[in-house]
């Protein structure tokens, strides 16, 4: 038998609660308006629309440099998310979580069962345990999450992420529009690899950005030349891709 691990970081609630972790922390630090990022005795790194960069973490400073030009861009372009699209958004997202919380349930009652025979054994026993492992690691965060539903605080930041989601979309669209190239599958959907590449090229070359650290700098220009670390979608599939994010995809395997 083949089995494969079927949720957290694959399924759209894993996606979702995954995204939740990475961006608030983004979206308080933007919400403070700081022109310094990162702690005070920490080295400059670089040097961004503005704001100076402190951290001694290559890859950091790549996320950093990439976060605070795209969100100018967002502004400049006009691409924030409206409400319309925001609710629309969350009312796709509780759909999804609802039919990922039903599915989680009857494969975890499918693995206990097969794990409880004794029947698997070596390796396919371990990947029976090892995506029930990752189902109960999705079952509690989402009660986590469940726990906080309703507040104030928790509806703000449901709203940052549907932000987050909706404006990357745009700004990828806006990028592939204009430069065009290869795209690729990322976590949080289509990408248009090649057009970032050329965007943060000409950013560069203008001086929105500076690098100090120059030993750095491959930390920001790595994943774009590297195809090896990437899965590019088909030419004939890239156009509906990047115009099809998840929550506007037709759901065509029912309730």
């Amino acid at each position: 038998m083949n089995h494969k691990i079927m949720y957290g970081k694959k399924s759209w609630s894993g996606l979702w609660i995954g995204c939740f972790l990475l961006l608030l922390p983004w979206a308080q630090a933007q919400a403070q308006a700081q022109q310094t990022y990162g702690k005070s005795d920490a080295p400059v790194a670089a040097e961004a629309r503005g704001v100076q960069i402190r951290t001694g973490n290559p890859d950091e400073m790549a996320y950093v440099i990439k976060q605070i030009l795209l969100q100018h861009y967002v502004e400049e372009q006009g691409l924030q998310a409206t409400d319309k699209e925001i609710a629309q958004l969350l009312k796709r997202k509780q759909e999804v979580m609802e039919k990922d919380r039903k599915t989680m349930e009857a494969r975890r009652s499918e693995l206990e069962t097969a794990l409880a025979s004794n029947t698997p054994a070596g390796e396919e026993r371990e990947q029976l345990e090892a995506e029930l492992k990752a189902i109960n690691q999705m079952q509690q965060a989402m009660k986590e999450a469940d726990s906080r539903a309703g507040t104030p605080e928790s509806d703000a930041a449901e709203t940052r992420v549907a932000s987050a989601f909706i404006e990357q979309w745009k700004v990828n669209q806006a990028m592939y529009r204009k430069y065009g190239g290869r795209v690729i599958f990322q976590q949080g959907g289509p990408e248009p690899l090649d057009a970032y590449h050329e965007f943060f090229k000409a950013a560069q070359k203008s001086g929105e950005f500076r690098i100090l650290n120059k030993e750095s700098e491959q930390a920001l220009w790595r994943y774009y030349t590297d195809d090896s670390i990437h899965q590019f979608i088909p030419e004939a599939e890239k156009e509906q891709a990047i115009n099809t994010p998840w929550w506007m995809m037709e759901d065509k395997t029912g309730k």
